[in-house]
This record gives structure tokens, C-alpha cells and sequence, in this order.
């Protein structure tokens, strides 16, 4: 009971790392578009949320990432999203259609916290 106890405030320590480890990251990829103002990771149910302030919104925008599955074969690591929704039903079938059950390199740059994600 109690390792367990102890295993939960290790992951949720790791998991908010990770998430302030990825938030610049994916900032700097949004640069001119919006700005990723939250982030939570849950590496054992393997969930990610974020919320986006994107310009021409006037509302935040709410991703739920319910699955992914991550893969390293040689130097090369890569990311599934399995499942994905958002506040926006418009967004929810670009998801659907341009990121749930493709594969996405994971650049080497952030593939050192890859193992955090597992």
C-alpha cells in the first residue's frame, strides 16, 4: 500500500515535469499561431490535455489526447496518437482525420524525455 502510495508521487512528480519540460517546446512551435497555456500528461493512463489560446479564437481551445502508443526502433522514436478530442467539433475531425492512428517522429531534441513518457 504504501509503495504504492510512493510509486503515485513519483509518476504525478514525473508526469508534471515532463509537462513543464514539453510546454516551451510546443510554444516555440506555435510561435505566430497561439500559445499553449496548459498542460497535463498522465504517463500511466497515457492521457494528455491541453488548453491553447490560438489567435482568431476567442475562446481557449481544449485538446484531450485518450491514448498514444510510443515506439523507438534504432535511433528513430515515434509517437501514435490513438484517440483525440477537442472543445471544438471542427478541430475534433482535423484530429480525427490528420493525427489519430498516424505515427509522428519524435524530433531528437525532445526524444530525451521520451522514456519519461512511458
Amino acid at each position: 500500500m504504501v509503495t504504492e502510495r510512493v510509486r503515485s508521487l513519483l509518476r504525478g512528480s514525473k508526469d508534471a515535469a515532463l509537462g513543464l519540460v514539453a510546454r516551451p517546446f510546443v510554444n516555440t512551435r506555435l510561435r505566430g499561431i497561439g500559445e499553449m497555456t496548459e498542460l497535463s500528461i498522465d504517463t500511466q493512463k497515457r492521457t494528455v490535455r491541453m488548453r491553447l489560446e490560438l489567435l482568431g479564437e476567442a475562446e481557449p481551445i481544449e485538446i484531450h489526447i485518450e491514448g498514444y502508443r510510443l515506439e523507438q526502433v534504432g535511433e528513430t522514436a515515434t509517437v501514435t496518437v490513438l484517440k483525440a478530442s477537442a472543445s471544438r467539433p471542427w478541430l475534433t475531425e482535423v484530429l480525427r482525420q490528420f493525427v489519430v492512428g498516424r505515427s509522428f517522429t519524435i524530433p531528437e531534441k525532445a526524444g530525451a524525455v521520451l522514456g519519461m513518457l512511458v
